[in-house]
Order: C-alpha cells, then structure tokens, then sequence
C-alpha cells in the first residue's frame, strides 16, 4: 500500500530551502521603497513650481520691457510736443525781431524824408527871402544850359547862340555892376560858338531821306550793245574802170541777203537779276543811311565816301539818261560838297559862374578868373 507514494529523491523537483530569516529581512525594504515615492512627488512638484515661476518671470520681465519701450517713445513724443511750441516761440522771436529791423529801417527812412522834406522847405523859405534878381539869374542858367545841347547834342551853333544871347540880356536886366565878369564870360562864349560854322545838319539830312525815297523809282541801265551805223547803200557805178568796185558791191549785196553782220563798239553789260537788283537798292540805301549818321557824328571822311559810294553804283547801273537820275546824281553832287567842321568846344566859360550866382546870389572872388 505504501508503495503507491513518491519516494524523495524522485524526478520531483525539490524545493528551495530558505532561512527563517530572510522574510523578517525583506519587509523594511519594501517599506522604504514605499516611502521614497511621497518624496519623488514633492520634488517634481517643486521642479514644476520652479518653471512656472521662471516663465511669469520672464514673462513679467518682458512686460517690463514693452512697458519701457512704451515709456521711451512716450517720453520722446512729450520732448518733441514740447519742442514744437518752442520752435514755434523762436520763430515768432525771429520774426519779431526782424519785424522790429524793418521798422527800424522805415522809420530812419522816414526820419530821412522828413529831414529832405525840411531841407526843402528851408531852401523855398530862403529862395522866397531873395530878390527877384535870382530868378532871373537861375533863368539865365538854364539858358545856357539849353545852348550846351543845342550846340553839342544837335549840332546847332546858331541857336546856340541865340539862347545865350538871351541868357546875358537876363543878366544885363539884372543891373548888378559885380556881374561884369559874367557878362564877359557869356560874350566870350557866344562869340566862340558864333565862329563854328553853321552847317543845316537836319536839312541836309531831309534831303538825304528825300534821295532814298527817290530810289525805287530810278530805272535801272537797260542799254544793249551799241551798233555803228549802218554803211551807204552799195550802188555801183556805170563806168566800166570801176568793176572792181562794182564787184565788191555785188558780193556785199548777195552776203547781206544771207547773212546779217553787226560789228559791236562796247562791251554788253549783262542785266541784273531780281535778287541782284534788291541787293543793289539796298546797298545804295544802306550808304546814304551811312551818310546820315556820319553827318550827326560830324565825320566828313565817312560822310563823303557813302555819298562817293551811292553815286558810283547809281552811275554803273541806272539809265543816266533818265530825268529822275539825274536830278539823283545833282543832289548827291551838291551834298558832297559840304563842309563838317568840328565843334571844338567842350564847355562853356559862364557855366560855372552862373552856377556860383544861383547858389550863393552872387560871384565868389576870383570867380572872373
């Protein structure tokens, strides 16, 4: 009966043997290691806690720069508000002060006029006390005045010398012995002009704007080639001594039947063109114009080669045969005849005397000088 039970040592594994003692060792490990997780949490929270506080203090640091910059740019837009009204104050200074230099400027032209203005009316009060002998002399000075641009700006001694003629009746009617240097001073001057000769400038130019005007109307050299004249008609004689001669006769008859031959006694002047002709007008116009103002300026050698000039072309290309170009050629002619003496004189003797009495009403000493 026995022998149905297992029998140690068979193919039963055995089991381990263990000491008592190891489960009593075992339990306050697991104990710790239980305990170790509690401690784990607490560090990962703390970790946690951790980041979180740096990234609000990151965050919270760049609030803080956004605010700064916010307060930078707030406080340049203060600094550039507050410089606007303060570039705006400078340029109503400057412009104050410059309103204040133009004032200045227009009343210091202002205070000037009204010293001219007294200046003024101090000479009319002064002019108003003096005799009546000072206007006449301040006429007489603008008659002489009135001789200088007749005699040097147009070219007129006569006249000339009438206005200083009435300039030293001015000064006789003033019956003031202390004047007789002036007196001699204005007789020495109407004499120097008297002495240049009186040359008609104004009616010699009129004559000279008469030719012009004529020009158009000259007809122009239209003259062909001169012919001989023709020969006595050939007749043969009678005599018989004279077969020759009849001979000849007969042979000029029968070439004068087919031919026609002219024997020519100048050279043939060939016709001008439309072009050519205005050119030609125009030259010739252009020298008297030339003339004209050679007369104002009293050049007599210009004067007399514009006329030598226009008279030439008129002769070398105008019938001369027509009435109107001689009657051109005869004024041209008469016109190149006339005398341009110089006007030597430069000024007047009595013109610094007169001035002298218009200012101080009457002749410094010396001035006869």
């Amino acid at each position: 009966m026995d022998n149905s039970k297992p029998e140690v040592g068979s193919d039963t594994p055995a089991l381990p043997t263990q000491p008592l003692g190891t489960t009593e060792q075992e339990t306050p490990a697991a104990t710790a290691k239980r305990s170790s997780w509690p401690l784990r949490l607490t560090l990962l929270l703390s970790l946690l806690l951790a980041l979180l506080a740096c990234a609000i203090g990151a965050y919270l640091f760049w609030q803080l720069q956004q605010q700064q910059a916010a307060n930078a740019q707030l406080a340049t837009t203060l600094e550039q508000v507050k410089q606007a009204p303060e570039a705006r104050l400078q340029a109503l200074e400057q412009q104050l002060r410059s309103d204040r230099q133009q004032n200045q400027q227009q009343q210091g032209a202002i205070e000037q006029l009204s010293d001219a203005q007294q200046q003024m009316q101090t000479r009319i009060a002064t002019l108003a006390q003096r005799n009546p002998n000072h206007w006449m002399a301040a006429e007489a000075e603008y008659l002489v005045r009135m001789a200088g641009r007749k005699l040097w700006l147009e070219k007129d001694p006569q006249t000339a010398t009438g206005l200083l003629q009435a300039a030293d009746e001015r000064i006789a009617a003033m019956q003031e012995p202390s004047l007789m240097p002036l007196r001699r001073a204005l007789a020495n001057d109407m004499a120097a002009v008297s002495a240049i000769k009186n040359t008609d400038i104004a009616g010699t130019v009129f004559t000279l704007d008469g030719i012009i005007t004529k020009l158009d109307k000259l007809p122009l050299n239209r003259v062909g080639s001169q012919q001989m004249e023709p020969e006595a008609e050939n007749k043969m004689s009678d005599s018989i001594g004279d077969w020759q001669s009849n001979l000849s006769k007969t042979w000029s008859a029968l070439k004068e039947d087919f031919f026609t031959i002219r024997k020519i006694s100048s050279d043939i002047t060939p016709l001008l063109s439309p072009q050519q002709e205005w050119y030609l007008f125009e030259n010739i116009r252009n020298k008297l114009l030339q003339s004209q103002l050679a007369l104002y300026q009293y050049d007599e050698l210009n004067y007399r080669q514009s006329l030598a000039m226009a008279r030439k072309w008129i002769q070398q290309y105008f019938d001369l045969d027509d009435p109107r170009t001689e009657e051109v050629l005869t004024a041209i002619n008469a016109l190149s005849s006339l005398q341009l003496d110089p006007i030597n004189l430069t000024k007047f003797e009595s013109s610094a005397q007169l001035k002298q009495l218009v200012t101080y009403g009457e002749l410094m000493p010396g001035a006869e000088l």
